[in-house]
């Protein structure tokens, strides 16, 4: 029996940035980061801006790139930063604290993303995250 052998491709680099969703472009930081190790940047540019066009322009997104010794890539689209929301409840509500419910909203957001299956668990994550921003969560009566 013949086996046909996959072609292997080496993984060259793991790259991780924020970028604002459907604003990709070759400026800074994308341009150097990406230009350094080989990949096509236009390329990369359409390919991310294509897969972030159901999320609101400029929401910042972390993206994960898996780039391999024959240039090409691998693409992960990952979730709105934690802060971001947090900021945005913020700004939202024009107070300078964020509530529980605030806090229980963001969890539900970014459960999928989270080290956890347990909206308590996640809740708990997120409360850590705001807390460490020196962000103050009030009940929801304030």
């Amino acid at each position: 029996m013949g086996h046909i052998m996959p072609q292997t491709r080496s993984v060259q680099a793991k790259v991780r940035l924020t970028i604002p969703a459907g604003k990709a472009s070759p400026a800074p930081p994308i341009g150097p980061v990406l230009g350094q190790r080989g990949i096509n940047i236009q390329q990369f540019c359409k390919a991310f801006n294509a897969a972030t066009t159901a999320l609101t322009e400029g929401v910042p997104v972390t993206t994960r790139l898996v780039v391999y010794d024959d240039r090409t890539f691998d693409i992960s689209i990952g979730t709105v930063p934690t802060s971001h929301l947090v900021r945005k409840a913020m700004r939202k509500a024009g107070r300078g604290f964020i509530t529980k419910s605030d806090v229980a909203d963001i969890a539900r957001a970014k459960l999928p993303s989270l080290n956890t299956n347990s909206l308590d668990g996640a809740i708990r994550t997120i409360a850590g995250t705001v807390r460490s921003m020196h962000i103050a969560i009030a009940d929801a009566g304030h």
